[in-house]
């Protein structure tokens, strides 16, 4: 886009440049040839040589070629023109130019910006989540953990809950008696007559 401004602001100088030049040969032009047509003969005296001679070859004024030169100066207003119009479309180009290379640039400066903020916002949310993740993973280890202690237990207790065929009464003079039994043999360690429960005994 440099280049191509370059480029345009220097055909346009170029084409002023032109158009001044042409505008003032039209205007000496011009000049010249009018005040050519209105020239008149200075009255002169003949001279001794030229009353022996056919004389300076001519009479009257000099009014330069004046039929020529309408067609000379429709030539140069053409040129002028010509330059005009490049100097126009050469501005009016570089201004449409410019114009939609402003667009352009809005247009991918807002592209660019909502791209990155998405982008942002998406790496945000990839942390998050992985995040979230590692947090779970380690909830869910430490509920696996727990599972496998609970079923641990329930395998420690299986034995104690599984009926042996004995009826609940049974059950409890069993207890009794393993208490009893466990209450004597404490007794029988209990030498100094410590424990209440074997002073009765």
């Amino acid at each position: 886009r440099g280049q191509e401004k370059a480029e345009n602001l220097d055909a346009i100088q170029k084409a002023k440049e032109g158009r001044a030049a042409v505008a003032e040969a039209i205007t000496i032009m011009k000049s010249f040839y009018g005040k050519a047509a209105r020239a008149k003969v200075l009255l002169q005296r003949e001279s001794p040589v030229d009353a022996d001679t056919a004389g300076a070859g001519f009479e009257g004024a000099y009014r330069g070629k004046q039929t020529a030169s309408v067609g000379i100066l429709g030539m140069l207003e053409v040129v002028e023109s010509d330059f005009d119009r490049a100097v126009r479309h050469t501005t009016e180009a570089e201004k449409k130019a410019h114009a939609e290379f402003t667009e352009f640039e809005q247009a991918s400066k807002a592209d660019i910006a909502g791209k990155e903020t998405k982008k942002k916002l998406d790496e945000e949310d990839l942390a998050a989540t992985e995040s979230a993740i590692e947090s779970k993973m380690g909830d869910m280890k430490d509920n696996m953990d727990m599972l496998d202690a609970a079923l641990k237990t329930l395998q420690e207790l299986k034995p104690t809950c599984i009926d042996s065929g004995m009826s609940s009464a049974d059950r409890v003079a069993k207890r009794e008696e393993e208490v009893k039994a466990l209450k004597k043999a404490l007794c029988i360690l209990d030498e100094n007559d410590v424990e209440p429960l074997c002073a009765s005994e």
